[in-house]
């Protein structure tokens, strides 16, 4: 009785064989890869004359080995997991889509009512979703690469939600936490036999479009127009303010003379200001009482610090309280100590960036020196953060009545 053929790998090189572990003989009358050398090993783990082999991977045949999942076995995975988790009442559940994008790879488009789960280019998201009818739709994250496919989105008309924290779904990866701290940690100690065979594959981004789907409210925002335009002039502010302050590091430690050192500064300001102007110009023409903000800071004349300001503005989208904002902003009061290795962690996740911003800020209103009043910072951060909520809710109660976020 013949033997069954093994099996090959298709890293397979051409060449002498290598010895020692790597090397398993061929059974009679298996067949190799077309193409692949039947080789004598030679060295000290050879096998002996005559032996025909190949070389498998260096962690295993079983690993190196594994094909990879049908696309059509995966959506179908996931539509099963989708029936389970419909099963668990104490689920949130988001009425629309769910998109979860990909920057070299087809958006997963996941649609309950249907259900039914699509790989979409990017660029043709916006049709197919007008296609099925969609006016309602939850993205895993707002990134540079597919701002234009959102603004288009609520421009058809269609209401855009982004998930706020990326940790809604997986969590992070805390040492001495017991508390689950992600969508997949709630269900793995309160609900394992969902995830029943789905251990190794739940990251893939066929499961996160479902996930999505159940994700808690306060991890999500609602984008407008208005807000996409400013984050755009943000980013490009941020980047100017970045690359202004790198010429600055390396200009420090570079042996060229100091008038090339300050043409060059002058340089980055000039593009550093111009930024600056633009992002405050988008932010007057939508939101046209920003200047009564400036005004109540004492920065009327200092456009970076305005800059400052305004990205904190733009951070207010999407918190519903002070409280919420405060911790956007790392301001909330209370760490806790570690009992496992003794550290103190803050309680809550907070926004470095917008808390960069308001450190400067708070620099420039109170005119401190950085290196000698450090200390006086986080005290007066509090009071400039309350005062630019205090104008945030004004804004909005002179655009909605009732007040709050245009959610």
């Amino acid at each position: 009785m013949a033997s069954k053929p093994t099996s090959v790998n298709r890293r397979w090189a051409r060449g002498p064989a290598p010895a020692g572990r790597y090397l398993r003989p061929v059974p009679a009358g298996a067949r190799l890869a077309p193409g692949m050398p039947r080789q004598r090993a030679v060295g000290p783990g050879a096998l002996p004359r005559g032996e025909n082999v190949v070389r498998v991977g260096k962690y295993g045949r079983g690993r190196e080995m594994r094909s990879k999942k049908d696309p059509e076995e995966s959506m179908e995975k996931a539509l099963e997991l989708f029936n389970r988790l419909e099963q668990i009442p104490e689920l949130p559940r988001f009425d629309g889509a769910c998109v979860d994008f990909h920057k070299e790879k087809p958006a997963v488009v996941f649609i309950p009512w249907i259900p039914m789960i699509a790989e979409v280019k990017n660029e043709e998201l916006p049709r197919f979703l007008w296609k099925q009818g969609v006016r309602r739709v939850l993205v895993d994250a707002l990134w540079p690469g597919n701002v234009g496919i959102l603004m288009e989105l609520v421009n058809s008309g269609v209401e855009v939600w982004v998930l706020t924290r990326a940790s809604a779904l997986h969590g992070w990866r805390r040492k001495g936490s017991k508390k689950p701290k992600g969508l997949v940690q709630w269900l793995r100690k309160w609900h394992p036999e969902v995830l029943k065979g789905f251990a190794e594959e739940i990251k893939r981004d066929v499961y996160d479009a479902v996930l999505l789907r159940y994700v808690k409210r306060r991890y999500m925002m609602k984008v407008t127009m208005a807000y996409l335009v400013c984050w755009i002039a943000m980013l490009l502010w941020r980047r100017a303010r970045k690359e202004h302050q790198r010429l600055l590091n390396q200009l420090s430690s570079l042996p060229i003379s100091d008038e090339e050192k300050q043409r060059r500064i002058e340089l980055s300001k000039a593009m550093l200001m111009d930024e600056a102007r633009n992002f405050v110009e988008i932010m007057r023409k939508h939101h046209p009482r920003i200047d009564e903000l400036f005004r109540r800071l004492g920065i009327e004349d200092d456009l970076i610090a305005q800059a400052y300001c305004c990205e904190i503005v733009v951070e207010a989208y999407g918190s519903k309280t002070l409280a919420e904002f405060l911790r956007k902003l790392g301001l909330s009061p209370g760490n806790e100590d570690n009992e496992d290795d003794g550290r103190r962690r803050k309680k809550f996740i907070h926004d470095k960036q917008a808390r960069f911003a308001l450190n400067q800020l708070v620099l420039k209103v109170y005119r401190l020196n950085p290196k000698r009043e450090q200390n006086k910072v986080k005290g007066r951060s509090m009071k400039v953060a309350e005062e630019i909520w205090r104008w945030w809710e004004k804004s909005l109660e002179a655009v909605q009545p009732s007040g709050g976020n245009p959610e």
